[in-house]
């Protein structure tokens, strides 16, 4: 019995027309979500980069200013200390004293009277 081929014929009626009509747009409409949400995956991907991008080099330009900011910021100690000196020498300036004792020991001046002998320091 088993031998036996079985040769049915199909039967060719409406509802398997309308079965396989609705099958076949089930299966465009799987095709088609799969190419929007193909498209919408490549989309959101590319803002992704762009996000992802955008915030490295921030970061590096914010990593660059801060120490470019160290850096100016310790120029402004130096330059602050530098002008506190400046000012210093200049109030001692103004002081009658203090010029004579620099003229004395940078330029070997002296008062009326008085000898200046130069005692060098050589270590031989």
């Amino acid at each position: 019995m088993n031998n036996r081929k079985r040769n049915i014929a199909q039967i060719q009626n409406e509802y398997q027309k309308q079965m396989e009509q609705q099958a076949q747009r089930l299966k465009r409409k799987r095709r088609g979500l799969l190419r929007r949400l193909t498209v919408f995956g490549v989309i959101v991907l590319m803002f992704a980069v762009l996000v992802t991008s955008a915030l490295w080099s921030q970061s590096s330009s914010l990593k660059e200013k801060e120490e470019k900011k160290v850096a100016l910021q310790k120029e402004l100690k130096q330059l602050q200390t530098k002008q506190e000196d400046i000012s210093d020498e200049i109030k001692k300036l103004k002081s009658k004293e203090y010029v004579l004792e620099l003229a004395r020991r940078d330029y070997y001046m002296s008062k009326k009277g008085e000898k200046i002998f130069d005692v060098g320091n050589k270590s031989d």
